[in-house]
């Protein structure tokens, strides 16, 4: 008798309920708005004394477990997120000590005014993806101008002419501005060399010691021509033996 009294009073105070709670979004500031239909019940097989708010702790159960899904959608894929948290539900939800079963389902539903300012963080953030890219070819095209051994000088020459040629000796500015560059150009030739592969490194090493051991000079020299055009095709100018200096002595 006593088992059926518990029961209807475990049918009784587990209608179907519902409430509504604002989840963080995975968009800073942004919160899904997510209506929640639920119902609980009481484990009386659980060795734990009883909930004191049963009701409570379940709004908190779903709270907890919905919002670490809702954080990992942006807001406008609010129909995802809808899935994923339905998904989770479908899952029996108890509470650590396993005295009260929760059971639910949502639905999430967003304004027009956050779906507007959701839109607005897109564009403006698409904006500076694009403005970044834009800026990241131009200098990568400013890099290997200034590394250029030819139009290098030449461009920067151009650039600094009415400096050069203004009041005073113009060839003691060209030296100046050309000692400038020199120093630039070398700061930024030793950064190039930084980004090379170490397999290409690696690879010169290896090279070089097998030549280490040919004796004959005139085959070690065409040898080290062929090497050398071969590492300047990978882009690798590293400080090996030239070609043209011949061999180093045994």
């Amino acid at each position: 008798m006593i088992r059926i009294l518990d029961w209807l009073k475990e049918r009784r105070i587990s209608d179907r309920r519902s409430f509504s709670a604002y989840l963080e979004s995975k968009d800073y500031g942004l919160r899904h708005r997510v209506m929640i239909r639920y119902r609980w019940r009481i484990n009386l097989e659980s060795p734990a004394p009883g909930p004191l708010a049963p009701d409570a702790l379940a709004r908190n159960l779903l709270r907890e477990e919905l919002g670490s899904v809702a954080r990992t959608y942006p807001l406008l894929q609010s129909a995802a997120a809808e899935d994923a948290m339905n998904s989770v539900l479908n899952h029996e939800l108890w509470d650590h000590e396993k005295r009260i079963r929760v059971e639910g389902r949502v639905r999430i539903r967003v304004s027009k005014p956050i779906r507007k300012e959701a839109l607005q963080r897109i564009e403006g953030e698409m904006a500076l993806r694009s403005a970044h890219a834009r800026e990241t070819v131009e200098l990568s095209l400013l890099l290997d101008r200034l590394t250029d051994p030819a139009l290098g000088p030449v461009w920067w020459v151009s650039r600094y002419a009415d400096l050069q040629f203004a009041a005073g000796d113009p060839k003691e500015k060209v030296k100046s501005v050309l000692c400038a560059f020199k120093q630039l150009q070398e700061t930024l030739h030793a950064a190039k060399i930084d980004q090379t592969a170490d397999e290409k490194l690696l690879v010169r090493q290896k090279i070089e010691e097998v030549f280490s051991v040919v004796e004959d000079e005139e085959s070690l020299s065409l040898a080290l021509q062929v090497m050398n055009r071969t590492l300047d095709h990978l882009g690798v100018n590293g400080s090996g033996r030239s070609a043209q200096n011949g061999p180093s002595p045994v």
